[in-house]
């Protein structure tokens, strides 16, 4: 009899805490808003760099600028718009930061037809 209620117990402990992991695995999903996409930014940047140390650096060094940009914004970030961007980006983050601003610029300011 005390073997079949500690069994439950534990089995009663471990569901517990699946619940309370899965809950908290959920709010965290909302409350950090969208994640960012893994480019291959040392890639993108000997491309667009073709061959020039100095344009490699400069690149890497604005690509890490809007990517610290958009990490410390990433909480406000809407998943969709991030997910439209990153397809678009091409292992860019400068890129990807530049989308994200015109997207949420045009959807302050959307405009509406008229047959007038």
């Amino acid at each position: 009899m005390i073997a079949r209620f500690i069994s439950a117990t534990g089995v009663k402990a471990v569901l517990i805490k699946t619940f309370i992991a899965i809950g908290l695995t959920s709010f965290a999903s909302l409350a950090f808003g969208a994640d960012l996409p893994r480019f291959d930014v040392e890639g993108y940047c000997e491309d667009i760099g073709g061959g020039s140390h100095d344009m490699f650096n400069f690149c890497i060094e604005e690509e890490q600028k809007a990517y610290d940009q958009l990490r410390a914004n990433a909480s406000s970030l809407n998943p969709q718009t991030v997910s439209y961007c990153t397809d678009i980006a091409g292992n860019s983050y400068d890129m990807l930061l530049f989308c994200i601003e015109e997207e949420n610029d045009a959807a302050d300011n959307r405009q509406s037809f008229s047959f007038d």
